[in-house]
């Protein structure tokens, strides 16, 4: 396990299921513990502490798809306005900035025109060779 579950999720989990199990709406019996388990699941996913720690693991394991990270865009968006600047045409920081908005946006789009092109025109059900 990583420290950030050691230290962060698994405490937050710990305070979530005793919050469940005191509380005066599930003093149901054993046989109730499905349900109990359910409200469990639901508060870790609607508590703020489990999604910024999600947050936190997915920035630190860079999760995101290199289309649709902004530093990735960004540096792509840099270097083509210093080859600009090479060439002697003037690039803004505003222009830097809209640039970098348009292309995460079309990023995020073509690779998901991508994902149903390839869904498409796979001739086998996913799992199966």
């Amino acid at each position: 396990m990583t420290p950030i579950l050691t230290t962060v999720l698994l405490p937050a989990i710990g305070e979530i299921v005793q919050q469940v199990i005191r509380s005066p709406r599930n003093d149901a019996p054993p046989a109730q513990a499905p349900l109990i388990a359910a409200e469990v699941e639901r508060q870790v996913r609607e508590s703020a502490a489990v999604r910024e720690v999600a947050a936190q693991v997915e920035y630190a394991t860079n999760a995101e798809p290199w289309y649709q990270s902004r530093v990735t865009i960004g540096a792509i968006v840099s270097i083509g306005a210093g080859v600009c600047g090479l060439l002697g045409l003037a690039v803004s920081p505003q222009d830097v900035e809209t640039i970098i908005a348009v292309a995460t946006a079309a990023g995020t789009l073509v690779g998901g025109l991508v994902t149903l092109y390839g869904r498409w025109v796979a001739k086998t059900p996913l799992g199966r060779r």
